[in-house]
């Protein structure tokens, strides 16, 4: 009893400790930055609770930023890499616009893919450096290293002005270096997509649309497919617009939602009343029986408990000639609190008729 006690206990503390974990391990928002009320926020955003219409409801952190193409792509690609996908992917169409706060989403787009670059390349996120030795780090830094501070050049300022200022930034030293990094990039497996986050910088540049346009890019910057280091710039055609739009919906399917994240709240919570009940329920039959032992039963209803022996009563057999009775072979009653049990008086007297009155 004390051991499933003791295991009882040992699991509700899991428990606790898995539930404290689910929403406590970060106390920052994890949603990549996206306009106020943008059709993306969907995608950007999927924490339960925060509203899209509020600007603090989205901030992208290093922790959102992925470095291989695999991260984004295919059976071993992470929950980061998806949402990250899905959320640039439709920003990367997107022709939201809040003139209140002055950001739109082609903006965010661009944010998105240069903190991405200096992340996996610089290895910085403005002053953060990164832990991790990367790949694209190891085989690109040096090839990369003239864009770098373009890149980073007051990246965390939200200023619309400011959209295309990495274009002209240190004497125009991305335009001068980027083609040189982009082809180290895309010749190197994993790191195609980082290549790609490249190209449409470049294209966004040389476009620089106005607000309410989108950058003219013939791909989705996280396809892998025929990836070049040569930008690819076309006008959008409806079908691939809509090819581009389709992709966040499919990836965000397989992230988990914030209904789902609920529901396994709802889940263990449900499960440590459970397992607390169960707890309960051992710890009063354990008290139940100690409470029951050495207590004896009622005697008729009438005698007063005797500790110290057994309960029940026990029947022994005699055989013809001994013991009370008429001499055939009866079950003597005996107690077993120390005294006999009341018995019948012995049939010793003949039976008599009574009289019978004649009637009048």
């Amino acid at each position: 009893m004390a051991k499933s006690i003791h295991n009882s206990l040992v699991m509700f503390v899991v428990v606790l400790v898995n539930l404290h974990s689910l929403f406590h391990y970060d106390s920052r928002v994890h949603a990549v930055e996206v306009t106020a009320d943008s059709p993306c926020s969907n995608f950007c955003i999927n924490s339960p609770g925060l509203n899209i219409s509020d600007i603090a409801s989205s901030q992208t952190f290093s922790g959102d930023l992925s470095c291989l193409d695999s991260d984004y792509n295919g059976d071993n690609s992470t929950a980061i890499g998806r949402k990250f996908r899905s959320c640039v992917s439709c920003e990367q169409t997107s022709k939201a616009v809040d003139t209140i706060y002055e950001e739109n989403d082609v903006y965010w787009f661009l944010f998105n893919l240069k903190s991405t670059v200096v992340w996996c390349v610089q290895g910085f996120f403005e002053s953060e450096q990164n832990p991790n030795t990367t790949l694209a780090n190891t085989q690109c830094n040096s090839a990369c290293d003239t864009i770098g501070n373009a890149l980073e050049d007051r990246l965390k300022q939200t200023n619309e002005s400011l959209q295309y200022n990495y274009c002209t930034s240190n004497n125009g030293a991305f335009m001068s270096g980027v083609d040189k990094c982009t082809n180290c990039l895309v010749a190197i497996d994993n790191l195609k997509i980082l290549g790609n986050f490249l190209s449409a910088l470049k294209s966004a540049c040389q476009q620089k649309p106005a607000l309410s346009s989108t950058i003219s890019l013939s791909t989705n910057v996280f396809s892998i497919t025929g990836a070049t280091s040569s930008p690819s710039i076309s006008t959008p055609t409806s079908s691939s617009t809509n090819s581009a739009s389709s992709i966040p919906t499919a990836i965000s399917s397989s992230s988990i939602s914030g209904g789902a994240i609920a529901g396994i709240a709802v889940g263990t919570v449900a499960g440590l009343a459970i397992l607390a009940t169960v707890v309960y329920l051992l710890l009063r039959r354990r008290k139940k029986s100690g409470q029951g032992q050495g207590k004896m039963g009622e005697l008729d209803g009438t005698q007063s408990q005797v500790p110290g022996y057994r309960q029940g009563k026990e029947y022994k057999q005699h055989a013809p000639g001994h013991g009370s009775g008429n001499g055939y072979g009866v079950l003597q009653q005996h107690s077993a609190y120390g005294y006999n049990q009341p018995s019948e008086m012995g049939a010793e007297r003949p039976l008599a008729e009574l009289p019978v009155e004649p009637r009048v």
